[in-house]
């Protein structure tokens, strides 16, 4: 069975990976810029909804445990309605 975290064929696996809980904390957090991490993997560092797609992740997870491992899950749902092609009918 695959460890993988696939959405919309962007693998956030690699990001997850480097998700650690540090000693005396109680949240996993990453280990430097995760908004510039996401942005980067995602290929939104400069797209114009790329940091308010970041920000909106960070509000929603602020709802339960605001921890890394959901924002990456968050930005992702987002970073796919931002990246996905319009379908032809």
């Amino acid at each position: 069975m695959s460890n993988r975290f696939v959405v919309d064929d962007i693998d956030w696996s690699p990001i997850l990976r480097n998700i650690r809980v540090s000693y005396g904390e109680t949240l996993p957090t990453y280990p430097g810029s995760l908004k510039a991490a996401l942005l980067h993997h995602a290929g939104l560092a400069n797209h114009p909804k790329g940091s308010e797609a970041y920000q909106i992740a960070v509000e929603i997870a602020r709802l339960t445990t605001c921890c890394d491992p959901e924002i990456v899950y968050w930005f992702s749902r987002l970073a796919s309605l931002i990246t996905k092609k319009p379908q032809k009918e």
